[in-house]
């Protein structure tokens, strides 16, 4: 047995939550199971090296061939259909059930190594933002109050990666596109894309 089920927070659930971090040092040890669809196992997050590809539809259909003292840390995009498989088969009697918190967005922001069928493209933190402005615009939204611009002259690295972040779930609620479902599209899109932007490069 590993020490990863050990180090996770336990869930009301009856699984633990692991971080990024220690996912990343304890995988060889564990099964790790990716509960997203195919093309986005394959997509731009990419997946994590030896995990094994079990839509979430499936996965307790799967289960059934797994040994209940199985070590198994559930993977999706950022977490929340990881959870929902971890909780099934806790249910299900699997009592070392783990959910990577933060999922694949995490994951790449920690700039941990992934498996992807194509490279990522080159981007920055405000190229991704700038397209974001654009196809919100094309949809019908509205520029958000303050320009997500100001932030990334502020900070660098990963702080303005997170304040994008931000910034960017918080246009969700300021736009008033014509189509809300082709703007949610956009902001998982872009989203994803930010995840493996480049830090910003800081003149000296």
């Amino acid at each position: 047995m590993s020490a990863l089920y050990e180090k996770g927070i336990p869930h009301a659930d009856g699984y633990r939550d692991v971080d990024v971090g220690t996912v990343a040092m304890w995988h060889a040890e564990v099964r790790l199971v990716d509960v997203r669809e195919p093309s986005e196992f394959d997509g731009i997050l990419g997946h994590i090296a030896g995990a094994e590809l079990v839509p979430l539809r499936v996965v307790e259909e799967r289960a059934g061939q797994w040994p209940r003292d199985s070590e198994l840390v559930m993977v999706c995009r950022s977490g929340g259909r990881s959870a929902r498989a971890a909780a099934q088969l806790a249910r299900r009697g699997f009592d070392r059930v783990m959910n990577m918190r933060g999922g694949m967005l995490a994951w790449n922001e920690a700039e941990l190594p992934a498996v992807r069928a194509a490279p990522p493209p080159a981007l920055r933190v405000a190229d991704v933002l700038d397209e974001l402005l654009a196809r919100t615009r094309e949809l019908g939204g509205a520029a958000p109050a303050s320009s997500p611009h100001v932030l990334l002259e502020a900070h660098g690295g990963q702080h303005a990666r997170l304040l994008s972040v931000l910034e960017l779930m918080q246009m969700a609620g300021q736009v008033a596109a014509k189509d809300p479902a082709a703007l949610e599209r956009v902001l998982r899109e872009c989203r994803d894309r930010l995840a493996v932007a480049r830090p910003e490069v800081r003149s000296t």
